[in-house]
């Protein structure tokens, strides 16, 4: 029996030994698949956050043009341009008020590279003029009073006036007038 007892154990012993194997496959296995999911995830991270810094760059390229664009409108504003010789001064009464009036000069100014524009604007001077009687007499007291209905007015005129210039003299464009100034503004 002892010899029988001997052979159940070796019998036995390779059935544990090979399920030891198994469930150690099984074990290194699942270690192998954890990592690999760990490195996955890793990698899912690096690449978001390498994607959220590349971002910031195309945003700060955006900011630039913008920058750049606010930059360039602040140097054309602030730039000087060409003017009349002389302001065109106007006196006209103001609408709906009995007695009182305005009296003002108005300077038109265009880019110092449109000298023919200067020589028309000054050939055009009495219709301008009158444009511009037409457009102030037609403004209230609270419209003269306020800044915003002054910028308004000045506004109107460049259009007004830019509506009566040509867009050619001579087969080459004529320019525009950019902006209008109030020289003197006095109202009684």
């Amino acid at each position: 029996m002892a010899v029988m007892d001997d052979d159940k154990k070796t019998e036995e012993a390779p059935v544990a030994s090979s399920s030891e194997g198994t469930s150690s496959f099984v074990k290194w296995a699942i270690v192998g698949l954890i990592l690999l999911l760990f490195i996955g995830i890793e990698v899912g991270i690096a690449i978001f956050f390498v994607g959220q810094l590349k971002e910031p760059d195309l945003a700060s390229a955006k900011m630039k043009e913008m920058e750049a664009a606010k930059e360039a409108a602040i140097r054309e504003q602030t730039s000087m341009g060409a003017t009349l010789a002389t302001p065109i001064e106007i006196t006209v009464n103001i609408f709906g008020e009995e007695g009182r009036y305005l009296k003002c000069g108005v300077q038109l100014e265009y880019d110092t590279a449109d000298e023919q524009l200067g020589t028309d604007l000054e050939a055009r001077r009495a219709r301008i003029k009158d444009i511009i009687i037409d457009i102030m007499s037609s403004k209230s007291l609270s419209d003269l009073m306020s800044n915003d209905g002054k910028k308004a007015i000045r506004d109107q005129i460049v259009g007004a006036v830019n509506n009566i210039l040509p867009e050619e003299v001579g087969g080459k464009p004529l320019g525009k007038v950019r902006r209008s100034y109030f020289d003197s503004f006095v109202m009684q």
